[in-house]
């Protein structure tokens, strides 16, 4: 932890001062594609080609914001007290279409009937399931079994415990890899940019919590989602 905290440290200086020598050309090229694809309204041919620039400059802009956002400690959080299975759910709901997608995925539940009260921020904390849940199917291409479990731990020094608990059965991460998963801009896959797990680990630390992969290779993933219930807050 203390060893990616300085990654991460140095990796946000390092971001913050390069992100406006970025933005520049891009916004020159924006404004150019833009004004391409006016000028093209009548080649259709040309106009794709266009318009395909434009896109690509809103992808690198979307990368850009995306490290900015997570990889700085003084991102503000819209919190509320909030049951951690309303973001769950709503994550669930919305990978819907991806399980759709993928014939051969078994999705199973297992929440806990107690209510697990925190305060967070609801759409940061759906983000970060979607995310994980997004790469259990990446991991299962030829299909698997993922199961999602919540528990209430009880915990030292008069904190308790939500955990959340995500498990599939793909194809796991190599040993050589595990230590770097949390890097921005790490990935294996071809068309990944690298930045879901680091933004999934940034949102959890904002909240106090922890995020820790547990892998075997061939033998699948278990993620482990910690946040600090809410002190005082009625369970149930």
């Amino acid at each position: 932890q203390a060893n990616r905290t300085g990654r991460l440290a140095a990796m946000g200086e390092m971001a913050v001062r390069i992100a406006h020598e970025i933005r520049n050309p891009l916004g020159s090229i924006e404004l150019f594609s833009t004004m391409l694809i006016k000028d093209l309204a009548e080649f259709e041919d040309l106009k794709a080609l266009a318009e395909h620039i434009s896109s690509g400059v809103k992808s690198i802009n979307h990368i850009v914001s995306n490290f900015l956002l997570f990889i700085r400690p003084d991102q503000q959080l819209d919190q509320q007290v909030l049951d951690i299975h309303e973001a769950l759910k709503d994550s669930l709901f919305f990978a819907g279409h991806l399980f759709d997608a993928h014939d051969g995925i078994e999705v199973i539940t297992d929440l806990s009937d107690e209510m697990l009260f925190i305060q967070g921020d609801l759409e940061l904390l759906k983000q970060v399931f979607l995310n994980l849940i997004l790469n259990a199917i990446q991991a299962m291409s030829a299909g698997g079994q993922l199961l999602i479990s919540s528990h209430k731990i009880n915990g030292q020094q008069g904190t308790d415990w939500a955990e959340v608990h995500l498990s599939d059965t793909g194809c796991g991460i190599a040993r050589t890899d595990i230590q770097k998963i949390f890097d921005p801009f790490f990935t294996t896959r071809k068309k990944g940019t690298g930045l879901g797990l680091t933004i999934a680990h940034n949102i959890i630390k904002m909240h106090g919590g922890s995020i820790v992969i547990n892998s075997r290779t061939a033998e699948g993933n278990q993620c482990i989602v910690s946040l600090p219930l809410r002190a005082g807050h009625p369970q149930g």
